[in-house]
């Protein structure tokens, strides 16, 4: 914010740190060990009196000497002016707070320059002794010059209480100070070995003996694998220094430095295998080129450990104190929503309007990602980052950017600047269209109403669904998270006074009228253990019915007969609802749906979650679908409604998208459910249809907002222990007040407990619903029974959700069926005195539960 930006593109996103940086600190490196492996070498050709020997160590020192002095030192001063064109808030902090480290470290490379020159000029005028010492001395200086910029990189990743103090002791000192000085001097040595591979092969033979070349390289061979075991040794002492997060950086957040951490293993491995094979002896035409394969393992193995180190510290440039995009953090937290560009020193434009929003994007991406994303090139492309997105799914990434991805910093800016944003990079980078929400217009479903007759009828067969809403979270062939299925449970009672609960001597079937899925076969309904009725736990049933079109409301026919005659006893029809409306493509792009209604989620929206996954969890989940294999998510993440186990420490199903997207869609209060679940009010399911929504609640009333809701599931998960729980909760503020206050719940075990409003089955008090939990699953609504044990709560009230008198978007009697065929009225069953559908007579007592018979 504080200086001008380098505006890049292709070439942004660290390209020329990388290109620079890299080949430099190889060169680096290289000066450092060559310097010691220069002088021993000397010594050991001086006490084997071989010329040759002798001719070969200063030839390595004129290569030594151009390599260091000319193309390091060029690429040093390289460093400098790109560091300070794209970082110049870090680069100024650096100077500023090392100044006289910078200093000492320029005295010790002066001494470089001129103790190296000295001994390569002096090699045949000096004393052997004198000139030996004067390579020592040329490798104190470098080492010394090793020592005083490892304090100061190091302290880039680990400032350690630098942060409280500002003291140059502290920074420099910082927490991994020594082990990374081990571990830089280790590869020091080690690239030592391997550039002597490279000039111990062009050794001539000396008066037609090899004998000489031969010695040097398995003594360069030894030389490069003792320092090589070490590198090892070091970095898992450098790993294990680091501070919590940064560790957790390396080891469990991000599989792009998990496997950078991988190479530096293979790269080590190749070095090893390398030094033992050029060891053995072999024509010169084969040693040469494969000594300079050797020397890219060198390369591989700095630079794989300088990406690890790099990325270890994201989102920060310096760690706790300026981001990786070069803003400080407490500028960052300044800015608030006067926004970014109105405080920005070196904005272009100060503020976003309808007209300059693209363009106003773009300089945001400037100033906030191009320091590490390119666009279209080489290095963190951010297109195929965007792709997965849409607008809004992009506008709610960068409202939490830090708290989705810990390796990015937050976005600066108010809400018409991150819209800004997301709207350059999903229109004006990939050509996308803003996304409307169009109302679907429904069409009414016909509904008939069975018969009864209460002079003639002697059984009442009363069935409800287990969820008010069964949603099927499918993408075909990509994973599947809920597949089409639904409860039903139904009970049989042979009016009288008292009426009977019929268990025994008959079949209960249900099948599912105009189906496409199962072909309307009846399914066999069974004794629920513990409980005085029916149930089918997995009626297969699907929202579009055998002619295509969508109904989130299908009708299921049940029957009651005689086991041994077959004849009919009883026969109702019931709403078993099922929606595959879920708005994954609102927020995660490809095409809007698979069917003309809105609803479905697309191979192509499927492949983007799985791709984000893949980011954020170090999974393989997209490339296991392309290879031909279907995810599915409950055989890692647990789901109680389903029965999936789950692997152990992993979060549940509930837990883990609920705790991630809190803080992708935070303070959208009911909106936050209607992006994933069917209950936005003009869309085509809208499934908040019962008393409750009539009523003016919504799903925040009893369930808490977004924020809320994921913060009881984490909290129960954090208890069991499982892995991400305590994470997810630091990143989410809850809308109802402090976390402590929400208590904890198990995903479908506990939920709202209807008589925490309806104390004593009094007039509700809603502001008591959120946060008083079933203790049990036998406690839950649709499992719970009246006082008397008789009767299951939503046979008389209907499910969750579509409490009696409903109104169904599809026809307004579809989901009182069973009111309307028992009693002609669409209340609770019983209602407006209406005992003797069941009872035969009237009755003046409230016998299922209290307040049930109201007096006048």
């Amino acid at each position: 914010m504080e200086y001008p930006i380098w505006h890049l593109t292709t070439l942004a996103g660290g390209f020329w740190i990388a290109l620079i940086g890299t080949f430099h600190v190889f060169l680096a490196h290289f000066a450092v060990g060559g310097g010691l492996y220069l002088t021993l070498s000397e010594i050991y050709a001086r006490r084997s009196g071989s010329p040759a020997l002798l001719a070969h160590v200063k030839k390595h020192t004129r290569f030594f000497l151009l390599v260091t002095m000319v193309a390091g030192g060029v690429t040093g001063v390289g460093i400098w002016f790109t560091i300070g064109l794209l970082s110049p808030q870090g680069t100024s902090t650096l100077v500023k707070t090392f100044v006289y480290g910078f200093a000492t470290e320029w005295v010790f490379f002066l001494g470089e320059i001129v103790a190296l020159l000295v001994y390569y000029y002096g090699f045949e005028r000096m004393d052997p002794r004198d000139h030996i010492r004067m390579g020592l001395l040329y490798f104190l200086f470098a080492w010394l010059s090793l020592f005083m910029i490892n304090g100061i990189v190091g302290f880039m990743l680990t400032p350690g209480r630098w942060l409280v103090t500002h003291n140059f002791w502290d920074g420099f000192f910082n927490p991994t100070f020594w082990p990374q000085c081990a571990l830089r001097t280790a590869i020091a040595l080690t690239l030592a070995g391997l550039f002597g591979f490279v000039t111990a092969t062009r050794i001539p033979d000396e008066n037609g003996s090899d004998q000489a070349r031969e010695g040097m390289m398995r003594l360069t061979a030894a030389w490069t694998l003792v320092p090589l075991l070490a590198c090892f040794a070091a970095g898992w002492w450098y790993v294990q220094a680091l501070p919590e997060a940064q560790r957790e950086m390396v080891l469990l957040r991000s599989e792009r430095i998990g496997g950078f951490l991988r190479l530096f293993q293979y790269f080590g491995a190749a070095a090893a295998l390398g030094a033992l094979v050029l060891a053995v002896k072999m024509p010169r035409s084969v040693r040469f080129p494969l000594a300079l394969c050797v020397l890219l393992t060198g390369w591989g193995i700095i630079g794989s450990f300088e990406f690890v180190r790099e990325a270890a510290r994201k989102p920060y440039l310096i760690y706790g104190h300026t981001y990786s995009n070069g803003m400080r953090v407490d500028a960052a937290l300044a800015a608030g929503e006067a926004g970014y560009l109105a405080t920005a020193k070196w904005a272009r434009i100060r503020e976003v309007t309808p007209a300059n929003r693209l363009a106003a994007g773009a300089e945001l991406y400037q100033h906030q990602c191009a320091s590490c994303h390119s666009i279209g090139g080489p290095m963190n492309d951010i297109k195929p980052w965007a792709a997965t997105l849409t607008a809004e799914g992009l506008a709610g990434l960068l409202e939490s950017l830090n708290l989705a991805n810990p390796a990015m910093p937050p976005f600066v800016g108010n809400r018409l600047e991150r819209e800004a944003l997301a709207a350059f990079l999903a229109e004006g980078l990939l050509g996308g269209q803003p996304l409307a929400e169009a109302p679907v217009a429904l069409a009414e479903l016909p509904t008939d109403i069975p018969a009864f007759d209460p002079a003639r009828d002697e059984y009442v067969l009363l069935a409800w669904s287990g969820l008010g809403m069964h949603m099927a979270v499918e993408a075909q062939g990509v994973f599947s998270l809920r597949p089409a299925t639904a409860e039903l449970s139904a009970q049989l009672l042979k009016r009288g006074d008292p009426p009977a609960r019929i268990t025994d001597g008959v079949d209960l079937t249900c099948a599912v009228e105009g189906a496409k899925e199962g072909g309307g076969q009846p399914v066999e309904m069974k004794i629920l253990e513990g409980r005085d009725w029916f149930q089918a736990p997995a009626v297969p049933i699907s929202p579009r019915g055998a002619s295509g079109g969508f109904n989130p409301y299908p009708l299921v026919t049940v029957e009651a007969r005689d086991a041994a005659t077959k004849t009919v006893l009883a026969r109702t029809r019931a709403v078993l609802p099922v929606s595959d409306e879920v708005g994954c493509a609102s927020c995660h792009g490809g095409s809007r749906a698979v069917n003309a209604t809105g609803s479905g989620i697309s191979p192509e929206t499927g492949q983007n979650i799985l791709r984000i996954h893949d980011r954020l969890n170090r999974t393989r989940l997209a490339a296991q679908v392309r290879a031909g294999q279907v995810v599915a998510c409950t055989s890692c993440h647990a789901d109680p409604l389903s029965g999936a186990e789950g692997k152990d420490r992993l979060l549940g199903i509930s837990s883990a998208l609920h705790g991630f997207h809190a803080s992708t869609l935070k303070g959208r209060g009911a909106e936050a459910c209607a992006r994933c679940h069917p209950s936005r009010p003009e869309g085509a399911t809208r499934f908040l249809r019962g008393l409750h929504a009539q009523a003016g609640l919504d799903c925040t009333t009893c369930h808490g907002a977004l924020e809320d809701h994921a913060v009881g599931l984490l909290k129960r998960e954090q208890e069991a222990g499982r892995r991400g729980a305590r994470r997810l909760l630091t990143q989410i503020t809850p809308q109802s007040g402090p976390q402590a206050g929400i208590p904890p719940r198990t995903a479908w075990i506990q939920t709202p407990d209807c008589l925490a409003c309806h104390q004593g089955f009094g007039a509700p008090d809603p502001s008591r619903a959120f946060g008083n939990w079933t203790r049990t699953a036998a406690e839950r609504f649709k499992s719970r029974q009246d006082e008397m044990g008789a009767l299951s709560c939503p046979a008389c009230h209907g499910a969750q959700h579509a409490l009696y008198p409903a109104k169904n978007p599809y026809g307004r009697d579809r989901d009182d069926i069973q009111p309307l065929q028992y009693q002609k009225l669409a209340r609770p069953l019983g209602a407006g005195g209406n005992c003797p559908m069941c009872h035969k007579v009237r009755k003046t007592d409230s016998l299922h539960h209290p307040n049930m018979i109201r007096k006048p």
